[in-house]
């Protein structure tokens, strides 16, 4: 690894321009990896600026890897985590590991922080690497539902773990550059609502309780993405209530790739996740 030099983040214009360029590079044009979207993801969130490291071999930046930080409650005590986002190793420096060494330095800083979890979504080709080489559980692989008509929604708190927002980290989250949200209000809740690229198909990917609505929140959301009623939702959640629904499982044959929920205890206290405990949305992660 004598090639290769490492080090934190650069989160200034420059460096935000040359992880931008890294990541159109390796996951292409139409994923909308713009300087504007990685300064949103990676210098704007309330909770903090983004933790990670790249590798260099001379001037090339040669991989990338992120983490954003979040709050989440165990049990009702508020922790603060962050969430395993970007990885992107460009083309001529593959198979070297530098995403294993890059994850670890990250982890070592994140944990002398003061983060104590890392969660993160992976597809199945990246899972076993994750439980391999970085340590991390497989909690479970994320639910889909499809279907159409009201969804059910459970307002109570997890007794388990559960990401945890305010009106300013949702204001920040619903801000995405990249995406245009709808916001459904209702008397107890507003549901958001996202484009899946699929015509006719949106997502639900996050419901909250009418106490963390702002303006702002209202502005923010589209009046109408489509006029198809079919819905998709995706993450875990025992308190939902599907039955008397026009929900269903979505077929596994039509899945492009499960994604799995993982999760590391940074600092061994015992931190866990338990499925029947927990709360986690699409809104949790960067899918939408």
């Amino acid at each position: 690894m004598n090639d290769y030099r490492f080090e934190l983040l650069d989160l200034t214009t420059t460096g935000i321009d040359n992880i931008a360029n890294l990541l159109t590079l390796v996951f292409g044009e139409t994923t909308g990896f713009t300087p504007a979207f990685v300064n949103w993801e990676y210098n704007l969130n309330p909770v903090g600026k983004a933790v990670g490291f790249n590798a260099f071999a001379g001037n090339t930046l040669a991989a990338h890897y992120v983490t954003q930080p979040l709050v989440a409650t165990f049990g009702g005590k508020k922790v603060k985590g962050l969430l395993s986002l970007n990885t992107a190793t460009h083309p001529d420096h593959r198979g070297k590991k530098l995403f294993t060494i890059l994850a670890d330095k990250t982890y070592e800083y994140a944990l002398r922080q003061g983060y104590q979890f890392v969660i993160g979504v992976a597809n199945a080709n990246s899972t076993p690497g994750f439980l391999k080489n970085l340590k991390f559980k497989l909690v479970m692989p994320l639910s889909v539902k499809i279907g159409a008509g009201k969804f059910p929604v459970n307002l109570q708190k997890s007794q388990g773990y559960e990401r945890f927002w305010d009106k300013e980290m949702l204001e920040w989250r619903l801000n995405n550059p990249k995406l245009n949200y709808e916001i459904k209000q209702q008397k107890d809740h507003f549901v958001v609502l996202a484009p899946t690229g699929n015509y006719g198909i949106k997502a639900i990917i996050g419901y909250f309780p009418a106490s963390l609505f702002s303006e702002k929140i209202k502005n923010l959301g589209k009046s109408s993405l489509s006029a198809n009623p079919n819905k998709i939702w995706m993450g875990v959640d025992e308190g939902l209530n599907w039955k008397n629904t026009l929900y269903f499982d979505f077929p596994n044959r039509f899945k492009p790739s499960p994604l799995n929920l993982i999760f590391r205890d940074l600092s061994e206290s015992g931190l866990s996740l338990d499925a029947a405990s927990l709360k986690f949305m699409n809104l949790d992660f960067d899918a939408y």
